[in-house]
């Protein structure tokens, strides 16, 4: 019957004798047939006795009452199952056959999966039956996360990692049933961080300041959308110097080189006026397998984006006054994402990003304060001008100095070592650029018309 429901061997019929055992206080019990989990992880099935109690105590009438209670459930492999099964034995199974094997996921979420299991998931369930692991005891451990300031991205990678856990149980039988973490929700989202948008002084300011090798790659990342690893991935052959633009095909994290994070992370994205930089950075002939960027260091050389944020970055913008917390390379890809999407439109910034939805990339566009209060001036010249309701002084003075260079901190630049190329080839963007209210945005650097 139950093949025939489709329900395969969750609900079995057996009727294992009553029997009882042999000398002093003899009890009934019973011997069905239970699944159990092995220990390569695979489902098996042994006899197991049950004992209904002494015979002295329980009449044979009401030991067929007990067995026939015993049988309800035992015959009902899924409740066994998953009521002998504690969920540590889950999470082995799972660390050991899905997230440590070569292949299923990329190096980041491995540790990231591997940093969440010890710090959060082990420690709210493991000692818990698998069974006792429902739908309303996730809810109430992420609504706990939440109220203990835990930021909604975490907390929805804890959510996504708690159905993965029972997606992949129930491909291996260890879980029959709908899936429990696929009603959980993280809770309202309110970033711990709201992302600050630079402006254009201040990233004027922050690329003079910073070395060469590092200069460019945050150039790669500021202008053309990539992710850190993807910079870092990079190989000479990815650059195509005759049509102006970086393929993007795989990246680089701490060691581990694989192909990009997702089918529409493999790109081609125009350099713009990077070429010319790319071409002068090139050290010349070289192997189209070499790595475009690699940090020089005191030790040697550095490809590993901590160290890079941590010794070259992260220096430079304190000292400039523009570092708050959360800033690093990912802020250059908020900032191309925002000035693409602002200056062109939000479908070419998506897949410009790399990004699958139109949602993801309309989260990673900050607010430009700026370009607001420019447009908000704007409407206000042309509605309330030919009323006269617009007072004079309310309109913005034009700089008194329209070629007004910006101060750059530790190495504030200068007209004739940008002109001469002494600082990396910078003034190639950088110079001439005007300020005040009329000042060039980031995204009008792709636009720039300059006589080399």
């Amino acid at each position: 019957m139950a093949t025939l429901l489709g329900l395969g061997n969750l609900v079995r019929h057996q009727e294992p004798p009553l029997q009882k055992t042999k000398g002093r206080n003899p009890k009934w019990y019973i011997r069905p047939y239970v699944d159990v989990l092995q220990t390569d992880g695979t489902l098996g099935r042994e006899r197991r006795r049950f004992y209904l109690g002494s015979t002295e105590s329980v009449k044979k009438t009401d030991a067929q009452v007990k067995r026939k209670e015993v049988l309800n459930t035992v015959n009902n492999g899924k409740h066994v199952l998953q009521a002998q099964i504690y969920f540590n034995e889950i999470l082995d199974i799972f660390e050991r056959r899905f997230v440590n094997v070569k292949g299923n996921l990329s190096a980041s979420t491995v540790a990231k999966y591997s940093s969440h299991l010890t710090n959060h998931v082990r420690p709210a369930f493991e000692s818990l039956q698998t069974a006792d692991v429902d739908t309303q005891r996730i809810k109430d451990w992420l609504k706990a996360k939440e109220e203990a300031g835990l930021a909604w991205s975490t907390r929805s990678d804890l959510r996504n990692l708690m159905r993965s856990i029972f997606r992949e149980a129930i491909g291996w039988g260890l879980w029959h049933g709908d899936n429990p973490a696929k009603d959980a929700k993280p809770g309202r989202k309110r970033l711990v961080r709201r992302p600050k948008k630079l402006t254009v002084d201040a990233t004027r300011m922050l690329l003079l300041a910073l070395r060469e090798d590092v200069r460019l790659i945050v150039m790669v990342a500021l202008f053309c959308t990539l992710r850190i690893s993807e910079v870092l991935g990079l190989q000479w052959k990815h650059i195509d110097f005759e049509n102006g633009q970086i393929i993007v095909e795989q990246r680089y994290w701490r060691g581990d080189l694989d192909v990009t994070k997702g089918v529409d992370s493999e790109r081609k994205v125009k350099m713009g006026f990077l070429s010319a930089l790319m071409e002068r950075f090139s050290p010349g002939p070289h192997n189209p397998d070499e790595f475009v960027f690699s940090v020089k260091t005191t030790k040697g050389l550095c490809r590993d984006d901590r160290g890079i944020r941590r010794y070259f970055l992260t220096p430079v913008a304190k000292a400039l006054g523009l570092y708050v917390p959360g800033f690093g390379f990912h802020s250059f890809r908020r900032e191309a994402i925002t000035e693409i999407a602002n200056e062109g439109d939000p479908l070419q910034a998506m897949r410009a990003a790399g990004h699958s939805k139109m949602d993801t990339s309309l989260l990673y566009t900050l607010v430009d304060e700026e370009r607001q209060e420019q447009t908000i001036r704007n409407i206000q010249e042309r509605m309330l001008r030919p009323t006269g309701l617009l007072a004079v002084q309310d309109t913005p003075k034009p700089p008194d100095d329209e070629t007004r260079t910006c101060e750059s901190g530790p190495q504030k630049a200068n007209d004739e070592g940008l002109l001469l190329g002494e600082e990396f080839g910078t003034s190639f963007i950088l110079h001439g650029l005007g300020g005040g209210p009329d000042r060039t945005r980031i995204c009008d650097l792709y636009r720039v018309k300059v006589a080399l």
